[in-house]
């Protein structure tokens, strides 16, 4: 019977989807990751006979986000872990799984792919719902919904069929999740509405309020990655093109206050840690994933508050990703990571 399931899995594609509200990662069983772009969607404005038009998806649509003609709108149709534009991640997901369907593969994908997607645990049962109908509708067969902080940690290099705890912090594009993951289950999970648009807001007011010049997006990025440096946008007092430098302390000061409700809802899970756990996590440390893990000033900030050792891990945005690939790579653990988190 199990032969049988092998064979037939020949003729399907099985893959791991991370979609959030900044990137879409998805990994394909046996041959790695092999999309990683934005997650926005560029269409147009005008619906036609009730119907959206896409024109762009990924990095494209991403480079035209401020640059857009007026009769054309650029959107992330997931925001905080929820899909808040249902029609725009159907046709975001289907655009990636049409070019999946052109890689060449040793037998012919007859079958509808299954799909291991990373939600968040805080989201509703509607919500994961939504997330099943996306994918579905974009034509995948079978979609298995496992809990994002579980796969950050398989990601991370740890071996979930050991009994101690490791804890999670993935902080993405608009939210924070900190997850206490112990046996390939969540002991503790907690979400905070914050991330990493929040930072571009921030660092923009700053820049705007201190020295009146108005940037951009993209500059912000390299503000936020490099703690600082040379960035470039529009007067507001004349209305002319500038260049300055942001110093990194500038750039502490601008987020300091975003960084501290992270640190403080990091500090309420250790709290609520069972006891048994402490050595775990002194041992092994707190894990930062997702995008904005890289910025220095987090990582000096939750080691400075917990008094904790506190790492990065390498390539952090794809940590997630990483894992549902070791889970598609191990059916034995996908089934106990599935029946362990059953709604």
């Amino acid at each position: 019977m199990v032969g049988l399931k092998e064979f037939i899995s020949n003729f399907y594609w099985q893959m791991g989807v991370d979609l959030g509200s900044s990137h879409i990662s998805i990994y394909l069983k046996g041959k790695g990751i092999v999309v990683d772009e934005p997650s926005s969607v560029a269409k147009l404005k005008k619906k036609k006979w009730g119907q959206s038009r896409f024109l762009m998806f990924g990095q494209r649509a991403k480079e035209t986000m401020s640059r857009e003609p007026k009769l054309i709108e650029v959107v992330q149709p997931v925001k905080k872990g929820v899909v808040v534009d249902l029609e725009a991640a159907e046709a975001l997901a289907g655009n990636y799984l049409k070019l999946i369907f052109e890689i060449p593969s040793g037998y012919p994908r007859l079958l509808k792919p299954k799909v291991v997607a990373a939600v968040s645990s805080q989201i509703s049962e509607v919500q994961r719902r939504a997330y099943v109908s996306v994918f579905n509708n974009a034509g995948a067969g079978e979609v298995v919904l496992v809990d994002s902080g579980v796969v950050g940690a398989l990601g991370s290099g740890y071996n979930l069929n050991e009994s101690g705890g490791v804890l999670v912090v993935d902080i993405g594009g608009s939210k924070t999740e900190i997850s206490l993951v112990s046996m390939g289950g969540l002991v503790i999970g907690r979400c905070l509405e914050l991330g990493g648009d929040n930072f571009d807001e921030a660092i923009i007011n700053y820049v705007k309020m201190k020295y009146g010049l108005l940037i951009g997006k993209n500059s912000v990025e390299k503000l936020k990655i490099g703690g600082g440096g040379i960035v470039r946008g529009r007067d507001l007092e004349h209305s002319l093109p500038k260049s300055l430098r942001v110093g990194g302390t500038e750039i502490q000061e601008a987020v300091a206050f975003l960084i501290n409700k992270i640190v403080r809802m990091i500090s309420g899970v250790l709290d609520e840690m069972p006891t048994e756990m402490t050595e775990d996590i002194l041992k092994r440390g707190i894990i930062l994933v997702g995008g904005m893990a890289q910025m220095v000033e987090i990582t000096k900030a939750i080691e400075e508050e917990t008094k904790i050792s506190t790492m990065v891990v390498e390539e952090p945005a794809q940590a997630v990703i990483r894992g549902c690939g070791v889970l598609l790579e191990d059916l034995e653990l996908l089934k106990r990571v599935r029946t362990i988190n059953n709604r």
